[in-house]
């Protein structure tokens, strides 16, 4: 089953890749019905929904991918920047924040701090 559910994700990245989001959510989604705790699933369809647009769905699959994993700073980044597209700079902020403080050497994270607290 391990192999079938990694050919599966395989299968959404490649979607995903070629900017079919609508597949490719549909293919996470079966990806996370069979592996509830595949956090890159969860990632790549956050992923997916935020280049749609859709910034509450995306925000929902970071949420669920960060309570998997408190450390992930990439979803910690991409739920930052989905509620930075809805204008929510303050819970993007501390997104930023909570990504910095456990990567404190990454400068990408430093400057998205940096550019909010300008703000």
């Amino acid at each position: 089953m391990d192999n079938d559910v990694e050919e599966l994700f395989d299968q959404g990245i490649n979607k995903f890749n070629t900017d079919a989001y609508d597949e490719a959510i549909k293919i996470f989604k079966k990806v996370i019905e069979k592996n509830p705790n595949h956090s890159d699933a969860l990632y790549y369809r956050a992923l997916a929904w935020a280049n749609k647009g859709d910034y509450n769905q995306a925000i929902a699959d970071f949420t669920k991918a960060v309570e998997k994993d408190p450390f992930d700073t990439d979803s910690l980044i991409g739920r930052g920047e989905a509620w930075q597209s809805k204008g929510k700079s303050k819970r993007a902020l501390s997104d930023f924040k909570k990504a910095l403080s456990i990567d404190p050497d990454n400068p990408d994270y430093q400057k998205l701090v940096d550019d909010l607290e300008e703000k």
